[in-house]
């Protein structure tokens, strides 16, 4: 019997072929997909531009803008947990590398310097909420970038890329989750 002619070896050379190719080649296509979305969220889709228009630096700039009026707020106000709760959140936003515990430090900015608000709102009037407003503005104008970004809509493609199957198999053997969209 001539090798060729062999339908056992030629189906098993064919179910290698196409395993080695559904999870060898698509494993190597998913981390380059999942390493294009997390370029954007680092550079953004124009790193041409002198200024970065990424979701790392809108979160960046949104937790600069927290630490400003946590300064305003310091000026004005007594020590206060809700001045040490905006600090801390700030600061991990800023300084997180994961992206899930930057969006989760994120979100609970968002309720933290409402409150914030609130409070500065009653400790102070005049040219001293008038700065602490300044950045309160810029904070939620940072949010409408991260909220609007391509970023968001590229992780939610990656994400419905591995949802299904073999996608799901494959990002399970290579070690691939899903991306955090952020809100978008």
């Amino acid at each position: 019997m001539r090798f060729s002619e062999n339908r056992t070896i030629a189906f098993i050379v064919l179910a290698a072929c196409v395993l080695g190719s559904v999870f060898g080649l698509g494993g190597a296509g998913l981390a380059r997909e999942r390493n294009k979305v997390l370029s954007v969220y680092d550079r953004g889709t124009d790193a041409s531009m002198s200024t970065r228009h990424s979701m790392d630096a809108y979160l960046d700039s949104a937790a600069e803008s927290a630490q400003l009026m946590v300064s305003e707020a310091q000026l004005h106000m007594d020590a206060s947990p809700v001045i040490d709760n905006v600090d801390a959140l700030s600061q991990t936003v800023a300084t997180a590398t994961d992206t899930n515990a930057r969006y989760e430090a994120y979100s609970s900015l968002k309720t933290a310097v409402d409150k914030l608000y609130n409070a500065m709102y009653e400790a102070a009037k005049g040219d001293a909420f008038t700065n602490f407003k300044v950045a309160y503005d810029d904070f939620w104008g940072y949010d409408d970038m991260i909220r609007h970004d391509d970023y968001s809509k590229l992780a939610a493609g990656y994400n419905v890329l591995i949802s299904g199957i073999p996608g799901s198999i494959v990002a399970g053997l290579t070690g691939q989750s899903a991306l955090n969209t952020f809100g978008g």
